[in-house]
């Protein structure tokens, strides 16, 4: 089993959860959306998922 930094946590994981991160980061940018639909145009969904995982890492969100 190989390890990997997860793009959206930067913590060190499994290479068992590859196929799951895909549908992680949709639904980060689903609750950006939600949350954010103005900020959110589709287009810049790398400033979103930065702008979410700095929150997660400090645990602002949960």
């Amino acid at each position: 089993m190989e390890k990997f930094i997860c793009p959206i946590c930067n913590r060190e994981v499994d290479d068992n959860i590859i196929p799951y991160h895909k549908k992680v980061e949709e639904q980060i940018l689903d609750v950006i959306q939600k949350t954010l639909p103005r900020w959110y145009d589709g287009d810049n969904n790398k400033k979103c998922i930065d702008y979410y995982r700095a929150l997660m890492i400090n645990k602002t969100i949960k």
